[in-house]
């Protein structure tokens, strides 16, 4: 992952409050929320993998911009992530930069000064556990997704599968774990060849808009610096390929050919909510459907009382509902069951 400047970037926002709303205003505010979704799933153009990256290379160099360039010959290669006991990027960076130093992280955004042993509390990124340029805090699951902002969540078009996922990961330990990647960083890393005007071995402060000497007026690069911008660091072949076969049914942002970053900058205001798990879900429900089950007690307690009442008083011989009984014309009883005879109107006043 490649953090874009402080300017272009949002924190996630938290909301307060909602426990305390009532069941109607939740049903509001999710259906709500429904379209806003939708319309931001077209802004996203949310299409499946394979339909934006025609291969593993297209993938690698489209999604992460100039970071990095796909090659062939897998000794001048370096991986993303490994299982043997001695890490094969340690080899690569030998013979391609000798003279390189990996024994600081030349990476500076959340990563530490020099690549030290972590603990056994340090799992999610275990490759680089005993030279690692992050801490656990930072390569746990939870922040590699969510750190730089919900527009860099690599679930904005829905859940990845874990397969697919687990190459997102991947690569976000490797960018913060890894010593080797801050031979590439764009401005002050090693293995920039200054002849192409688009990095430099030198980091000028005064370029970087991040930084607090920077001055427009006075920096003299042709690109903005930084010290977390990586440049066309060499990645084998076959790691591209199988993040592809991994992710090819997945749905991803297919802005500018996939450009996570392009991506990142879509509706950069708007905080977006990764898809809920079935679990989520079925969580997010179960307040209406509680409420509904009881208010639907409610009623049949209601309905049962009221029944038990009539039947009693049917039973006790006073009924709630009398029947209309008529004695005769011009009769009715009084208070002893004696009749009493109607007064007779005169005909003139009959209607």
């Amino acid at each position: 992952l490649k953090p874009l400047p402080s300017h272009f970037k949002k924190h996630p926002k938290t909301h307060h409050g909602f426990a305390s709303m009532s069941l109607f205003s939740k049903s509001l505010a999710i259906l709500a929320v429904l379209p806003a979704a939708y319309v931001q799933a077209q802004d996203l153009q949310c299409m499946k993998f394979e339909d934006i990256y025609a291969d593993g290379k297209e993938l690698c160099e489209n999604m992460w911009g100039d970071a990095f360039q796909v090659v062939d010959n897998y000794t001048e290669a370096y991986t993303m992530w490994f299982f043997d006991a001695l890490n094969p990027n340690d080899a690569t960076s030998q013979l391609m930069h000798p003279n390189g130093d990996t024994s600081i992280c030349n990476l500076q955004y959340f990563h530490k000064t020099l690549p030290t042993p972590e603990g056994d509390g340090f799992t999610e990124c275990h490759p680089w556990k005993e030279a690692s340029c992050c801490t656990k805090e930072v390569a746990n699951a939870s922040n590699l997704l969510t750190s730089y902002g919900d527009e860099y969540r690599w679930d904005r078009c829905g859940a990845l599968s874990p397969a697919c996922e687990r190459f997102f990961v991947q690569e976000a330990c490797f960018y913060e774990c890894s010593p080797h990647i801050g031979l590439y960083r764009r401005a002050g890393g090693h293995a920039c060849d200054n002849s192409t005007g688009q990095c430099s071995n030198v980091y000028l402060p005064e370029c970087d808009p991040d930084s607090a000497a920077y001055d427009q007026n006075t920096c003299t690069s042709e690109f903005t610096h930084s010290t977390w911008e990586v440049y066309k660091m060499p990645i084998r072949r076959d790691y591209c390929d199988a993040w592809l076969t991994a992710c090819a049914k997945d749905m991803f942002c297919a802005a500018d050919n996939g450009d996570y970053f392009s991506c990142a900058r879509l509706q950069p205001e708007t905080p977006t909510a990764a898809p809920a798990s079935t679990e989520e879900k079925e969580s997010s429900l179960e307040p209406g459907l509680i409420a509904l089950v009881v208010i639907f007690a409610v009623l049949l307690v209601g309905v049962v009382i009221f029944l038990c009442v009539l039947y009693s008083r049917e039973k006790a011989g006073k009924p709630l509902f009398k029947p209309l009984e008529e004695e005769g014309k011009g009769e009715t009883k009084d208070k002893e069951g004696s009749s009493v005879a109607l007064p007779q109107l005169p005909k003139s006043e009959r209607v």
